[in-house]
C-alpha cells in the first residue's frame, strides 16, 4: 500500500473509534433528569442558602447573633446546640426550627418548579432523621456549618442534608 493510502486510513480507523467511543460514552452516562434524584443534595443546598435556612442562619435568627460569630463559635469547637443554649434556645427548639424554615424553603421550590413534591417529601423525611444530630455535633476548628454535605441518589451535592452521596465534610467559609 501506498503511504498516503495507509495514513489515510489508520487516522479513518482513529476518528470512527473516537467516534464510538464518545457515542458509548454518552450512552453510559447516567440520566440527568428534572425528575431523577441527581444532585438532588446540590439544590436542596442552593434552596436553603439562597432562603436564609442554613443552620448558621437559623442559630443566627434565634439567638440574636451574627452569622459571623455562629461561624467563630463554630471555628472554635462549639455546636450548633451549644451557641443556641448560650442564649437560651433549647436542641429542641433549634431542630424545630431549623425544619420549618426548611421545610418553607422546600414549598417554595415546589412552588417554582425547582424540585417536585416526591423530591421536597424525600428531602424533609431525611431532614428529620438528621438535622438534630447536624444541630448537637460539635465541629472541627475549620468547620462554619456550611460546605460540601450529603448529596442524593447517584452523587455527591453541596446541601447539608440530601440523602446517599457522600458523608458530609466541613470547610471555613471565606
Amino acid at each position: 500500500m501506498k503511504r498516503g493510502t495507509t495514513i489515510a486510513l489508520v487516522s479513518g480507523a482513529l476518528v470512527a473509534g473516537l467516534a464510538l467511543g464518545t457515542v458509548g460514552i454518552a450512552f453510559a452516562a447516567p440520566s440527568r433528569t428534572a425528575t431523577g434524584t441527581t444532585g438532588l443534595g446540590a439544590r436542596l443546598g442552593a434552596v436553603c442558602r439562597q432562603a436564609g435556612g442554613t443552620i448558621a442562619d437559623i442559630v443566627a435568627k434565634v439567638t440574636g447573633l451574627s452569622t459571623t460569630d455562629v461561624y467563630a463559635s463554630r471555628a472554635a469547637g462549639k455546636s450548633f446546640a451549644d451557641i443556641a443554649a448560650a442564649k437560651g434556645v433549647s436542641a429542641d427548639t433549634l431542630t424545630a426550627d431549623v425544619i420549618a424554615a426548611r421545610k418553607t424553603a422546600l414549598d417554595a421550590a415546589v412552588k417554582a418548579g425547582t424540585i417536585t413534591q416526591a423530591q421536597a417529601d424525600a428531602m424533609l423525611a431525611n431532614m428529620k432523621a438528621n438535622v438534630s444530630t447536624k444541630v448537637t455535633s460539635t465541629a472541627p476548628s475549620t468547620c462554619t456549618g456550611a460546605g460540601p454535605g450529603s448529596g442524593a441518589g447517584k452523587g455527591a451535592g453541596r446541601g447539608m442534608m440530601g440523602t446517599g452521596g457522600r458523608g458530609g465534610a466541613c470547610v471555613a467559609q471565606p
